[in-house]
């Protein structure tokens, strides 16, 4: 029972950052096909913005972590 919990604590956060990534990269796609021109403010953008949604599986391998020791 404790590694299907660690599975799901860690998978679900892990799920969603990549469903994030995947927006986030299909966003990012489409801005530049409409402005060319602002390539490096959209690749910026992007960047951070994939950071942001990756947090999300760092924090949910942490807690899957952290929940498994204690």
């Amino acid at each position: 029972m404790d590694a299907l919990a660690f599975g799901l604590t860690y998978g679900l956060p892990a799920f969603g950052a990549a469903l994030a990534v995947g927006f986030i990269g299909a966003g990012a796609l489409n801005a530049f096909g409409r402005n060319p021109e602002k390539l490096s403010d959209i690749r910026t953008l992007m960047i951070t913005a994939i950071v942001f949604a990756d947090s999300l599986a760092i924090i949910g391998i942490i807690v899957a972590i952290i929940a498994r020791f204690i």
